[in-house]
């Protein structure tokens, strides 16, 4: 059985995060970085410095992964 791989174009927006000029403006996907998680964060109104503080599985708790 062959298997298609889908590769985004260049005008095609991930599924996961939509950036604006603020950040993302849809949380990223679980599996995520932890970088992606906290410009998330940020972008909710979070502190940059106490972002970065908490754990990836914290900021997904806590921002809605």
């Amino acid at each position: 059985m062959l298997l298609r791989r889908h590769h985004k174009r260049d005008d095609e927006e991930s599924p996961h995060t939509t950036e604006t000029e603020d950040g993302p403006a849809t949380a990223p996907a679980r599996s995520a970085s932890k970088a992606e998680w906290i410009a998330y964060a940020v972008s909710q109104g979070a502190d940059q410095a106490d972002a970065e503080q908490l754990t990836k599985e914290q900021l997904t708790e806590q921002y809605g992964g």
